[in-house]
């Protein structure tokens, strides 16, 4: 499993943004269905305040956690989507892979790489969101979604489970890409590791890197994909990482 290279994910920004910005202008009013309660302008605003967030940290080279995030000015949420979205790209183009900037795990690297990676499956996700709003929906690349799942297991489920105290189902799963990578984990009431291939998961999952990249963060049912085994496992896990 290969993680795109910094000039590839910055690129995934920008192209995932603007696939955002296209469908939010279709109607900003329009309901989220895979965000529950918000309307466009929620997910446009809520969106351009994480791009300003990333945008701060990196471009003023901080090493150390923010006392406050710097928030969206007053507008119009289209613009001031965009212009987070231009402010963002400079930020992360204006960067090396290893210029330092804070982030806050543990183990990961405080380094851009890691802001241009979380925002690269941020705004794919987050497109996937608004698209779905008008019914334009598109998959996912398929390398940027094995990277997302990469990053699901290794640096958001932790972060997740750490930070929200969950106490989370255990089982064994298999993720079976069609178009990638396997992902055999297992789930245990405090986080997700990684195993050699089980003789006998709980449950299995088979279908396209998109599509579970996507089950895995509840945009889509398990029932989108082939199952085989506990569902009500994989949803209760799902139902468990909120972020």
């Amino acid at each position: 499993m290969t993680t795109p290279s910094y000039a590839e994910l910055v690129t995934a920004v920008r192209r995932e943004g603007e696939g955002l910005l296209a469908a939010a202008s279709l109607g900003s009013d329009a309901d989220v269905p895979t965000c529950e309660a918000w309307s466009m302008s929620d997910l446009v605003i809520h969106t351009a305040d994480v791009y300003r967030y990333a945008a701060m940290i990196v471009s003023n080279r901080l090493v150390e956690q923010p006392d406050e995030r710097p928030g969206v000015p007053e507008g119009e949420p289209i613009d001031v989507y965009r212009d987070a979205l231009d402010e963002v790209v400079a930020a992360l183009q204006d960067a090396e892979p290893d210029t330092s900037a804070w982030n806050w795990t543990a183990g990961e690297p405080h380094v851009a790489a890691f802001w241009a990676r979380r925002m690269a499956h941020e705004s794919s996700v987050h497109r996937f969101d608004a698209q779905t709003a008008h019914g334009v929906v598109q998959p996912i690349d398929a390398e940027l979604a094995e990277d997302g799942i990469d990053e699901l297991v290794d640096v958001i489920a932790p972060r997740v489970y750490h930070r929200d105290s969950v106490i989370g189902p255990t089982g064994t799963i298999v993720l079976a890409s069609s178009d990638s990578e396997t992902w055999n984990l297992e789930l245990l009431t405090d986080g997700v590791r990684r195993i050699d291939p089980p003789s006998s998961p709980d449950a299995a999952v088979t279908g396209t890197t998109s599509t579970l990249l996507l089950a895995c963060y509840g945009r889509v049912p398990w029932t989108a994909l082939a199952v085989t085994g506990d569902e009500e496992l994989l949803t209760a896990w799902t139902g468990s990482l909120n972020f």
